[in-house]
């Protein structure tokens, strides 16, 4: 029998018409209300309708691809976007309209790092690292987690924190808990297991820009709305020193909470059984490792040639359905694509710039830390403390990248911060909480029904504050080593 919780039931009827409500409720509020000195109709109603929309994303009474696009067709109505780019005759200046604003080079992005995903899986890869580090722990429990944890991380410089933490948490519990007989609820060893997992697979999608759509995104909304390009190599060098200190930071956390019970000698017997039963690399794995292999060459070249990282990554896909090569079939690729993700994150990239294009991003940023009289150090050390709070409300990563980057970036050269600094810890914080267990990787873990919300919290305080501390204090010497 399958080792996970029950699916839990979706809201009645009554709850989803309830949101819908309230979502029209703020829509229509922000429609009569006055609007406040130095911001304009326009820019009133887009503040409205992306409240409207964050509130509709966190409590799903429709798909959030459907509430995206609904939203994003609205802007227009409302005088705050043109459906098509359009263009000043008087000033020469260009509109993005709705459509346009939809297409980026992170949809693509995206679309590929699925497909990457879905070769990867196809793999004895994921196995093999996990069985390699598990030789080395030789039994050791807490030796054990940190090894699970250090192939999450590695595996997730690659391919996204969902099927990362998916595929070993799966291998954890058919590896380690099942035979071990470790009891859902009680057991420290498969409540610091799942949740280390959980943690590091996020953890090593911050220190690459492959790692994350997320990372992508804010890279890109940079880019747009302050003409600064981060490269393959700068978001490296700034965010993987700061990725591996975290990462230890979370392996102490979770086997000091729950100080897991030893791993007994058949559990171990068993691994190294199952280790020898995996077998070589087969000509399917190695194809697979000498593509992405090449893939990661172009990216980190791309510093000196300049080639797009999204061209890359297009490319890498484009590999894998070559004759001859073959690693995956277009259903295979179809299949792996999460259509609900790559809607959303077109539509919040729409609805972010009907925001910065009425100057209300800009406005409820100044009318607010604006306003006070405080050095940019003291700014980052705020914004460091305040956005994984922020996150806990506002768990949907593209929404929280489009209400928090664009301001902050908007205010960094009037405070004497590289905007970079801000796009790092808005991007880290779109993909990852430590303390809510309510968010889409961490539910994953949660399936399996060996931690609770509770457990899941006290573990994540440490991980929060380190953190924060880290992006309070490192952050910004590298990012001007990194020469932004």
């Amino acid at each position: 029998m399958e080792n996970t919780c029950p699916a839990p039931q979706g809201p009645s009827l009554a709850k989803r018409l309830t949101c819908l409500g309230i979502a029209l409720i703020i829509i229509l509020a922000g429609w009569l209300l006055p609007a406040p000195d130095g911001l304009s109709f326009e820019g009133k109603m887009a503040l409205s309708l992306m409240v409207a929309g964050i509130f509709l994303w966190v409590t799903e009474p429709v798909p959030v691809a459907v509430s995206g696009l609904v939203i994003m067709v609205s802007l227009p109505a409302f005088g705050i976007l043109p459906f098509l780019n359009a263009t000043d005759p008087a000033t020469g200046a260009t509109t993005i309209g709705v459509w346009g604003g939809f297409i980026s080079n992170v949809i693509f992005f995206i679309l590929a790092s699925f497909g990457i995903t879905a070769a990867l899986l196809k793999t004895k890869i994921p196995a093999k690292i996990v069985f390699a580090l598990l030789q080395l722990t030789r039994g050791n429990s807490r030796a054990t987690i940190g090894a699970f944890m250090v192939a999450a991380a590695i595996l997730s410089f690659l391919i996204s924190d969902l099927p990362c933490t998916a595929l070993f948490t799966g291998i954890a519990v058919s590896s380690i808990l099942k035979v071990q007989g470790c009891a859902c609820g009680s057991s420290n060893l498969g409540k610091a297991l799942m949740i280390g997992i959980t943690y590091a697979s996020v953890v090593g999608g911050q220190a690459i820009p492959s790692g994350s759509a997320m990372n992508v995104m804010a890279m890109n909304v940079l880019t747009a709305h302050t003409g600064i390009s981060i490269s393959f190599l700068g978001w490296t060098s700034i965010c993987l020193p700061i990725a591996l200190v975290l990462i230890v930071f979370c392996w102490i956390s979770v086997v000091l909470v729950f100080k897991p019970e030893p791993i007994a000698e058949e559990t171990r017997a068993c691994i190294e059984r199952q280790g020898r039963e995996a077998g070589r690399l087969e000509a399917l794995d190695w194809k697979v490792i000498a593509i992405i292999a090449f893939t990661f060459v172009l990216w980190v070249a791309s510093n000196w040639t300049g080639w797009d990282i999204t061209a890359i990554a297009i490319l890498c896909l484009a590999l894998f359905f070559v004759p001859g090569i073959d690693v995956l079939t277009w259903k295979e690729y179809v299949s792996s694509v999460s259509w609900n993700i790559v809607l959303l994150i077109g539509c919040v990239q729409s609805i972010a710039g009907g925001v910065k294009e009425q100057g209300a991003a800009s406005w409820l940023f100044g009318s607010t830390v604006g306003t006070m009289a405080v050095s940019g150090n003291v700014v980052v050390a705020a914004t460091s403390g305040l956005l994984p709070l922020l996150r806990l409300v506002c768990p949907v990563g593209p929404a929280f990248i489009a209400i928090c980057l664009i301001p902050l970036a908007g205010m960094a050269v009037a405070l004497g911060v590289s905007p970079v600094v801000f796009a790092v810890i808005v991007g880290v914080n779109a993909s990852t909480t430590f303390l809510m267990g309510v968010d889409g990787n961490n539910m994953l873990s949660y399936r399996h029904g060996y931690w609770n919300m509770v457990d899941f919290f006290k573990a994540g305080i440490v991980p929060t504050l380190a953190m924060v501390a880290l992006h309070a204090t490192v952050l910004v010497p590298l990012v001007t080593l990194a020469g932004y």
